[in-house]
């Protein structure tokens, strides 16, 4: 049996300051109305689930693996939120 070599090089671990950064862009992140919890998210981010839940493939929920059961799930709020409608429009704007 053949046993795998281990890398010796080290891995790059992203050294980031989250409370820097929002302090130093305090209006990125906003509080979804939609989700539970309180879900802090970006605008991109917003645009994106919505325009993911409003996808026909995420559209019907029915008996497939766990976690795409849960994942569906998670979007179903998503799918007619007019805060992430507003978002997709202005992400399709500047894509544009």
């Amino acid at each position: 049996m053949r046993r795998f070599k281990r890398s010796r090089k080290q891995q790059f671990i992203p050294n980031i300051n989250t409370e820097e950064w929002l302090a130093n862009n305090p209006n990125a992140m906003i509080q979804c109305p939609s989700q539970p919890g309180g879900l802090k998210l970006t605008r991109e981010s917003c645009a994106k689930r919505y325009m993911t839940a409003n996808e026909p493939r995420w559209a019907n929920i029915g008996a497939e693996p766990f976690h795409i059961f849960v994942f569906k799930m998670n979007l179903v709020a998503c799918r007619k939120c007019d805060v992430g409608a507003g978002f997709a429009k202005e992400l399709k704007v500047q894509a544009a």
